[in-house]
C-alpha cells in the first residue's frame, strides 16, 4: 500500500510499534511525539493521513488539530484520534477529525482505517484539475466560535445524545463517555474542558470527583455531578447536590463565565 502516515504519540512504545506496523503494511511512516513538531513535519512532507493522540504534554491532540485546520494547505488531511478511553464519543466533525481508534489496538481494524483514509486522501489530490484556478477557501471544519469543550459522562446514551446536540449548537465541542474511567483526569487535562457534567450514577463517578477534586490543576474546572435517580445520591452521602434536568445542565454551561 503506497502513502504517507504521521504518528503522533508521546509515548515512545506506541509510537515505535504503529510505526512498525505501517511500515511493514508498504507505508512511508513519520513519527513525532508533540502537536509542535507534528505540525512541522506535515508542512515538510504532507502526509496522505495522520494518527494522533489526544491526550500529550504540550500541544495536545486538539489544539493541533485546530492549528492543522485552519492551514488550508492542511485542512483536508485525513486524522485519526487515537485515545484509551474507550466507550469515547467525541463530535468529529467538530473537532476536525475523520475517525476515532481505541487504545489497546484491533491492528486489522486500525489497518482497515488506515487504508480507506488514505485511499480517500489519495483520491482526492488525484482529481486536481491540470491548470489550476483560484479558489475559495474550504469551509472551517471548527465552528467560527468555538466556546469551549465541554465533557459529558452520562450512563444513558439518548440523554447524552440530547445534550451533545443541544452543545453542539450552541458552538461547544462535546467529548462524552458512558463511564467514568480512571483516565478521566487524564482527558481532562489535555482537553482543559470549560465544564465537566457528571452523571454520579455512571460507573467510577465517585472515585472520578474524588481525583479530580484533590488534584491542584483540575479542580478549577466547574463540574456539575448530577444524578437521574435521587437514591443515588444518598448511597453516595453528598447531600448537596440535586437531580437535574438537560435544560439544567445546558444552563449550567451556558451561565459560566
Amino acid at each position: 500500500m503506497e502513502g504517507r502516515v504521521l504518528v503522533i504519540d508521546d509515548e515512545p512504545m506506541v509510537r515505535e510499534t504503529l510505526g512498525q506496523v505501517l511500515s511493514d503494511e508498504g507505508y512511508v511512516v513519520d513519527l513525532a511525539v508533540d502537536g509542535e513538531s507534528a505540525l512541522d513535519r506535515v508542512r515538510a512532507e504532507r502526509p496522505d493521513a495522520i494518527l494522533l493522540d489526544l491526550m500529550m504534554p504540550g500541544m495536545n491532540g486538539r489544539q493541533f488539530l485546530q492549528a492543522l485546520r485552519h492551514d488550508p494547505a492542511c485542512a483536508a488531511i485525513p486524522v485519526l484520534i487515537m485515545t484509551a478511553v474507550h466507550g469515547l464519543e467525541v463530535n468529529l466533525a467538530t473537532l476536525g477529525a475523520s475517525e476515532v481508534v481505541e487504545k489497546p489496538f484491533n491492528v486489522d481494524e486500525l489497518l482497515n482505517k488506515v487504508a480507506l483514509a488514505v485511499y480517500r486522501s489519495r483520491g482526492e489530490n488525484a482529481i486536481t484539475p491540470p491548470l489550476p484556478a483560484p479558489q475559495p477557501p474550504p469551509p472551517p471544519l471548527l465552528p467560527d466560535a468555538d466556546r469551549g469543550v465541554v465533557l459529558i459522562i452520562e450512563r444513558d446514551r439518548g440523554r447524552m445524545q440530547q445534550l451533545d446536540l443541544q452543545l453542539s449548537k450552541r458552538g461547544y465541542t462535546v467529548v462524552s463517555m458512558t463511564r467514568a474511567l480512571v483516565q478521566l483526569s487524564r482527558l481532562a487535562r489535555a482537553l482543559r474542558p470549560r465544564a465537566i457534567l457528571l452523571d454520579l450514577s455512571s460507573d467510577g463517578a465517585v472515585d472520578v470527583v474524588r481525583e479530580l477534586r484533590a488534584e491542584k490543576e483540575l479542580a478549577e474546572i466547574p463540574l456539575l455531578v448530577f444524578a437521574r435517580d435521587g437514591s443515588a445520591l444518598s448511597h453516595a452521602g453528598v447531600a448537596a447536590l440535586a437531580p437535574a434536568a438537560d435544560a439544567d445542565l445546558v444552563s449550567f454551561v451556558e451561565n459560566l463565565r
